[in-house]
């Protein structure tokens, strides 16, 4: 009797870690609308300016083109990170609910529910068009996160070497493209990398509090 009580206790908690698991998950999925909606308004807005006839307009395009630019640019980049954020994250849970069902319940192979797959052939064709493939959906978001803002960083430096410069530094206008993209990729992977050794920033996810299990994925 006194196992069984356990046993139901365990299964409580394991459900909790389910239920925050989907909680977390179905709230990532409102912020990343509201991040791609706001990179998309931004890029119109982008897009209305830099057509617009400059005679008919009252303020200065380039500043306005580079100010949205440089808006568009920081939407991107938190939108990059927030994907990162819900990948570690989201690992996490999933190494909670198998730890739960490996370590604690005890649960056999064929009975753990995250720790076992159907048929890992079964519609895993890269080739066919119409059938599915072993892709990680988390790994593509942040994939398409990543060049959402490289794409940002090089339209803004793009413009910012066109500019004449003062210096005498003179770069081809066929390499500006590839300097621009190049500079944005490796911009945001330097500052994620910045950001991730200047720890407790205010940016940062506060794990303190909680006990590292040390689980291995």
């Amino acid at each position: 009797m006194e196992e069984e009580e356990i046993d139901n206790r365990l299964f409580e908690k394991y459900k909790l870690v389910i239920s925050a698991r989907n909680f977390h998950y179905e709230n990532f999925n409102k912020w990343l609308t509201y991040f791609y909606v706001a990179n998309a308004a931004i890029f119109v807005g982008f897009i209305q300016i830099a057509t617009v006839d400059s005679e008919k307009i009252s303020f200065d395009k380039d500043f306005a083109s580079i100010a949205t630019l440089s808006l568009g640019w920081l939407a991107g980049i938190l939108l990059y990170w927030s994907s990162k954020g819900y990948y570690y994250w989201n690992i996490n849970f999933i190494m909670l609910v198998n730890h739960y069902e490996k370590d604690l319940m005890k649960w056999n192979e064929n009975e753990r529910i995250y720790s076992m797959f159907a048929n890992k052939e079964e519609q895993n064709n890269f080739f066919s068009p119409f059938s599915g493939a072993n892709f990680s959906t988390s790994k593509i978001a942040i994939l398409f996160a990543y060049i959402i803002v490289t794409s940002w960083g090089a339209l803004l430096l793009n413009i910012l070497l066109s500019q004449p410069s003062s210096t005498g530094i003179y770069i081809y206008s066929w390499l500006i493209p590839i300097v621009s993209i190049f500079g944005a990729g490796v911009f945001v992977i330097g500052a994620t990398w910045l950001f991730g050794i200047g720890k407790k920033h205010f940016l940062w996810s506060n794990t303190d509090p909680l006990i590292d299990l040390k689980i291995s994925q």
